[in-house]
């Protein structure tokens, strides 16, 4: 949060939570209504998680989904080219 709603204490926090909550309820809306592409969209979640490329240990996350890096070029309409996404990626068999 900024600092002058730390300086706040309690309250503030509620405050700078709601406008967390509030950005983030806008910017899922902008998302559905396809006027932010899902690279802008995860990179502005990102953001409001306090993610930054500044600091290697804060660096943005960026969802796993494909599972075919062999070929040449990918059918993105073959459900055979991304992952499981019912699993976690230490879950998935490395065969």
């Amino acid at each position: 949060l900024c600092p002058q709603l730390q300086r706040r204490g309690a309250t503030a926090r509620w405050e700078g939570r709601d406008l967390l909550e509030a950005r983030h309820a806008e910017l899922v809306d902008d998302w559905r209504s396809w006027r932010i592409s899902n690279f802008d969209y995860l990179m502005q979640l990102n953001t409001l998680a306090g993610r930054s490329y500044n600091d290697l240990t804060q660096y943005p996350v960026m969802p796993w989904v494909l599972q075919d890096y062999t070929s040449h070029t990918l059918d993105l309409a073959d459900p055979a080219v991304y992952r499981d996404l019912s699993k976690p990626v230490g879950a998935l068999d490395a065969s």
